[in-house]
């Protein structure tokens, strides 16, 4: 099928959902070489996914990725999911293969988010040196990541926020980790990640590295069953709202899609410059993150309330933006927001570290 699926796309025609799913199949069972994978993905890349393509691949990889049980009434936020009803998993994913170098945006968020009250399960996978990775900087501020689906799960309920490591989630599909980084552009699987969604949250908040991908985006999620969403894409090819200029936002429920764009001035904010939001190390970005939690004010503060209070909105803690920006400000500014990392770094390294047969084991 991959062979077909390949010579279909160096032609530029679109695959079938019938194909793309055969030929997904063939890549996470390993039928598939590495060589096929990686022609399959760049031919894929350059001619464009289509949304019935996307929505296919992200069918099978949810199909074969873990799933996590973390209760019924459960919202999934993430720069690429989100759902709500009670409590709101933040899934903020972000690329950092290329773009911007900018702190972790994400992760100070889904710390934000969880201070106010929001429950938070968030994807992360490291980045190859020099870039700097969520599982990175997660790692730099302490947290273990090394927890079974179980300690997960406690987590989640004691501490109110988790992170679900990519070679956890993708359960047996380590080749593809590897076959990724190797291919070094982004892919048709930098699309697929933060659409697993483990919790099966059914409102959700994407972020994405291509203006042109907010409505293609939106109408795949609704495939998948999310009810209310934003895709959004911030200037400077940030998958954050942006607080260097304009930022495209794709909002849809109730069967109704709108786009439109938003401005920091907009929202009371001060426009600012890449270099008062830029990163460095991973512990160049745990110190900024520590800094943003402590209370220090500037752009770095200010983007992350700003991504903060998209999460409220979408999980209805808040009716607007303003709004929302107000109650992030409030988590850190009480020292909630600090304090939820402090519970999980205790939490985190209280734990019995796995093996990988016992991962495993579990696992299944």
């Amino acid at each position: 099928m991959i062979k077909e699926a390949i010579g279909k796309l160096v032609l530029k025609e679109n695959l079938t959902a019938k194909e793309m799913t055969g030929t997904m199949m063939e890549i996470v069972t390993q039928k598939a070489t590495t060589a096929q994978v990686a022609s399959f993905l760049t031919a894929l890349r350059m001619k464009g996914e289509t949304s019935e393509e996307i929505t296919a691949a992200a069918k099978v990889l949810k199909e074969r990725s873990l799933k996590m049980d973390l209760g019924k009434d459960l919202v999934c936020l993430d720069r690429e999911e989100i759902t709500v009803e009670r409590e709101t998993i933040l899934s903020t994913v972000r690329n950092p293969s290329g773009g911007t170098a900018i702190f972790n945006v994400s992760t100070a968020t889904a710390l934000v988010v969880a201070g106010a009250g929001q429950k938070v399960a968030k994807y992360v996978r490291r980045s190859l040196p020099p870039l700097c990775g969520c599982a990175d900087v997660i790692e730099a501020l302490g947290i273990n990541l090394d927890l079974t689906p179980t300690q997960i799960k406690r987590c989640f309920k004691e501490v109110g926020v988790c992170f679900l490591h990519e070679s956890l989630m993708h359960n047996g599909m380590e080749n593809l980790i590897s076959i990724r980084r190797k291919i070094g552009i982004r892919t048709l699987f930098n699309l697929l990640d933060p659409l697993i969604n483990p919790g099966g949250a059914k409102v959700q908040v994407l972020g994405v590295y291509d203006p042109n991908l907010t409505e293609k985006m939106a109408t795949v999620l609704r495939n998948l069953g999310i009810e209310r969403g934003f895709v959004i894409h911030g200037k400077d090819t940030m998958d954050e709202i942006s607080i260097t200029g304009e930022s495209k936002v794709t909002e849809f429920k109730r069967g109704e899609v709108n786009s439109y764009f938003i401005k920091p001035e907009d929202l009371g904010l001060k426009r600012r410059t890449l270099d008062e939001i830029k990163g460095g190390t991973k512990e160049q970005n745990a110190e900024i993150i520590l800094e943003v939690l402590r209370g220090e004010r500037g752009g770095k503060r200010d983007i992350t309330v700003l991504n903060a209070a998209a999460a409220f909105m979408i999980s209805g803690m808040v009716k607007g933006l303003k709004e929302g920006i107000g109650l992030a400000e409030q988590a850190i500014d009480s020292g909630r927001a600090l304090e939820t990392l402090n519970k999980l770094i205790q939490f985190t390294n209280s734990e019995h570290r796995f093996v990988r047969g016992e991962m495993i084991a579990e696992m299944r």
